[in-house]
């Protein structure tokens, strides 16, 4: 799914640099990496290219995986064909494009979700962000200063 009219005018609004963190504009993105599956449909979503697909895999992150997570089923079937662990991740080959490593930069990361709303396995979620002191303060409402 794209970003909505309203994302799009939050990014134009952006300098042309790199955008704060994911805090700083919309949600906060929480990422639950032992359900992804490295599909890559949050990199290729990603307006500013927080994430994005990597060249190798680690299966580490598979056999590493919390039983009865997807990838810890991964890890438990693939435990039963390999004869051995790898030592290093594995590079993956163009034509495949899953099971790859997601690379992550959260300061790029504006915030907008939609990875959140693309992820075909819930592996992302996107939190409002917290409410300041300021804000919880009511209209005619006074905050003390503790001394």
């Amino acid at each position: 799914m794209p970003l909505t009219d309203r994302g799009r005018e939050i990014l134009k609004r952006l300098p042309a640099t790199h955008p704060r963190s994911s805090g700083s504009i919309g949600c906060e993105i929480v990422r639950h990496d032992d359900l992804c599956i490295g599909c890559g449909t949050c990199a290729s979503h990603c307006p500013t290219g927080a994430s994005r697909r990597g060249e190798t895999f680690d299966v580490h992150q598979l056999l590493d995986a919390p039983e009865g997570s997807r990838r810890g089923e991964l890890g438990a079937a693939l435990r039963r064909l390999m004869r051995a662990e790898p030592a290093r991740p594995i590079e993956v080959p163009p034509r495949v494009t899953v099971y790859r490593t997601i690379l992550y930069e959260d300061e790029r990361c504006i915030g907008c979700g939609t990875c959140a709303r693309n992820c075909p396995v819930e592996a992302i979620e996107a939190r409002p962000p917290e409410a300041t002191a300021a804000a919880a303060v009511g209209p005619g409402e006074r905050v003390e200063a503790a001394s």
